[in-house]
């Protein structure tokens, strides 16, 4: 009785689903709102001949470059400051997709493509790909697939937990399921959409805590980034701290967009207080301009506690940070070894294809030269420095890149694969969103192939499973 009534159910929730939509196609056929202009988004595309497609956002880039303030229509800004480990997070997802594709274990009847962007560590790019996503760039509202004309089963992303809650409040409201892999807040417990492969602040913060009881330390210092993953950090922190008959020496925060005056406040702060051991709530990116202040300002002699966004970072784990930051303690993602992805991140030159712009940026930084009849910058800076003057660089090379250089020769981030933390988190995600579709399909559905295995309905299904789940 009970499956007769479920049954009953789902066919009518897929039929006022299938209403839905055609009512949604004949609005199309009178409606002609589309963008004023599309956005500046770069990345990889490979949907033709598969029936499904996930999304991804990853920072392959580090900012985007300020544009100029004016009553004109704004514009999408574009992006600087090639990010190496960015690069390998996004090649690893496209890895792990021709991976599954391959298995016979794992939707076995369907393939999977992908529509990956880079959204430069920046909420502006996430949001613009999360529309994109949604809508493609030449449509007026989401129908369930995105710009490719295929479904989109989910998101993977967004390479921080600013940028993840940026685009969950756009997806939410659409239905669609993401993913995290590096975005930790709490905060996105609030979100029902939003799942992740690496744990929440919460347990984190909780063990700091522990660390600092254990070490018998009672004044404390706290630096956070000026986003939702530092301030609510150390909000929780605070809480946490305080509970346990603690105290705050101090509190301030790095900002996002560098300003002389904010970040002194908080290098005087360190600098003037007798607290000697120093939380640091901020991703790699955001702190690296407060690590170059301390450098500047001979800060020495502190406890820096790291969270997992910084602590094996490559961009602070340098030689000459280490008379200043040497000793920094903190929690490490587990590292995890993934077969075969080295040898597919060596399989990368810009020959290949002339219009991969991230591949010949890719080649022009590491090996400093630049691609013949190229004209994708690289090693450009247009921020403002800590003296507080423009700096804007075009460190281009006059030496053209011959093809002939030598990946092995390289020692950067990209080709690193002995520290694979976040690499594996992306692998982990791309994992749990195919079992999840693989799932459903030979479960969920099976009495009802012929008709409920249109991509259209799997793909609005698989959000109601992963709801009903959480």
């Amino acid at each position: 009785m009970k499956m007769a009534i479920r049954k009953k159910c789902l066919i009518l929730e897929l039929t006022v689903f299938l209403c839905v939509e055609l009512y949604a196609q004949y609005e199309d056929q009178n409606m002609t709102c589309r963008l004023m202009r599309k956005f500046n988004l770069t990345g990889y595309v490979e949907a033709e001949n598969h029936h499904f497609v996930i999304g991804g956002q990853f920072p392959v880039h580090y900012r985007t470059i300020p544009t100029s303030d004016s009553d004109e229509e704004p514009e999408s800004p574009m992006c600087e400051g090639f990010n190496f480990r960015g690069f390998r997070w996004m090649k690893t997802m496209i890895h792990t997709i021709k991976e599954i594709n391959e298995r016979k274990d794992i939707l076995p009847e369907h393939t999977l493509g992908y529509q990956i962007f880079d959204n430069c560590f920046s909420t502006t790019k996430a949001m613009e790909s999360s529309m994109v996503f949604l809508t493609g760039q030449d449509e007026y509202k989401p129908k369930w697939r995105n710009s490719t004309g295929k479904y989109l089963i989910g998101i993977i992303g967004a390479g921080g937990s600013t940028m993840s809650l940026a685009g969950a409040r756009i997806l939410l409201l659409n239905d669609v399921v993401q993913v995290g892999y590096a975005s930790s807040s709490s905060i996105l417990t609030e979100y029902l959409n939003v799942y992740r492969t690496i744990p929440s602040d919460k347990f984190q913060t909780e063990a700091i805590v522990n660390l600092i009881r254990h070490f018998g330390w009672v004044w404390i210092g706290a630096i956070a980034s000026d986003d939702d993953y530092g301030k609510h950090g150390v909000k929780s922190f605070r809480k946490i701290l305080e509970t346990n008959n603690l105290c705050i020496a101090f509190s301030e925060t790095i900002p996002k967009v560098y300003s002389n005056e904010k970040m002194q406040i908080a290098i005087d702060a360190v600098k003037s207080s007798t607290a000697k051991v120093i939380v640091l709530y901020a991703t790699d990116f955001d702190l690296s301009p407060f690590v170059l202040e301390v450098i500047h300002h001979n800060i020495a002699h502190r406890t820096w506690i790291a969270t997992e966004a910084w602590i094996t970072s490559a961009l602070i784990a340098k030689p000459e940070y280490f008379p200043y930051f040497g000793g920094t303690i903190g929690f490490a993602i587990p590292r995890s070894v993934i077969p075969g992805l080295k040898e597919f991140l060596y399989d990368v030159h810009p020959s290949k294809d002339p219009n991969d712009v991230l591949t010949i940026e890719f080649w022009q930084t590491a090996f400093n030269c630049t691609w013949p009849n190229s004209s994708v910058p690289y090693n450009v800076d247009h921020r403002v420095n800590m003296t507080g003057k423009e700096d804007r660089l075009y460190d281009m090379s006059d030496h053209l890149c011959t093809g002939k250089e030598k990946l092995k020769d390289l020692k950067n981030t990209y080709l690193d694969t002995s520290q694979l933390r976040i690499t594996n988190n992306v692998r982990q995600a791309v994992y749990l969103m195919a079992y999840g579709l693989d799932r459903l399909i030979r479960v969920l559905i099976k009495e009802y192939r012929e008709y409920l295995l249109h991509p259209k309905i799997l793909a609005f299904m698989s959000y109601k499973k992963a709801k009903n789940v959480r």
